[in-house]
């Protein structure tokens, strides 16, 4: 098992190396089609359900019954942001939610990052989630 710093490094090595080291934000900034942000977002989201079915009892989240379904829908918006550098307002629209919401979304799993277990979570997240996003092409249709 890697590190935590090993992760974080690949992690925006993954980014850099898909994006061409700008980032991926330059292949959002000329969509028209707000569907491909939708699928994108949508991906992510179900990426984010799977991986914490699969990491089961070592991640906590709260017990219950709405609170998992927003904590996994504040997590995919964190991914959103971050990993795939879209805006608040596109992802707010994708998710049917105020860009205000989609930044708490972003700051309440900032803040929970500093839990190690819950950091390395969420790397993994980001990494499944962009190489999922860049090999379904959804970018490249915008």
């Amino acid at each position: 098992m890697s590190t935590h710093t090993e992760l974080a490094t690949e992690t925006r090595y993954v980014s850099d190396r898909y994006a061409g080291g700008a980032g991926m934000r330059e292949n959002w900034e000329n969509c028209s089609n707000a569907s491909a942000i939708r699928r994108a977002c949508r991906i992510v989201l179900l990426i984010t359900k799977e991986m914490a079915f699969v990491a089961g009892d070592r991640i906590s989240f709260h017990q219950d019954r709405r609170r998992p379904v927003s904590h996994f829908r504040q997590i995919a918006m964190y991914v959103c942001h971050v990993t795939l550098q879209l805006s608040l307002s596109e992802i707010g629209q994708a998710f049917g939610r105020d860009r205000t919401t989609v930044a708490y979304s972003c700051r309440v799993i900032e803040d929970r990052r500093d839990e190690r277990d819950f950091d390395e979570f969420i790397a993994s997240v980001e990494r499944l989630a962009l190489s999922v996003v860049v090999a379904a092409g959804v970018h490249d249709d915008v």
